[in-house]
């Protein structure tokens, strides 16, 4: 398992995708934090794919509800898109996963 965390960001026409990989851990908090404030700066909505997250701890999550947090007051919103299933684990034992918009399918 790799300690790397892989951010790429894709602009699409109705919102942008920050497609994440990797572990989302205390190491990878300032590069994932980046990248979600910067794809909130827009109008459009925000994607988080988290499918290829192998791990992730509460400072992960901490990023995740941080971004909530901008949209609900005025960022771009975001929404999660199939989280792994070591986020949906923790996503549910912190009881955090009705606070999190889950998006069913990406824009075009």
């Amino acid at each position: 398992m790799s300690n790397e965390v892989q951010v790429a960001v894709d602009e699409r026409e109705n919102g942008i995708l920050v497609r994440v990989s990797g572990v989302l851990d205390a190491n990878a908090l300032p590069l994932v934090s980046r990248e979600l404030t910067d794809a909130q700066r827009g109008a459009d909505p925000v994607f988080v794919d988290l499918e290829g997250v192998t791990f992730m701890d509460s400072r992960g999550l901490g990023a995740l509800l941080a971004a909530n947090e901008r949209a609900r007051e005025g960022a771009a919103p975001i929404n999660i898109y199939r989280p792994s299933e070591a986020v949906r684990r923790l996503l549910e034992v912190s009881g955090v996963a009705p606070v999190l918009p889950e998006a069913e399918e990406l824009p075009a």
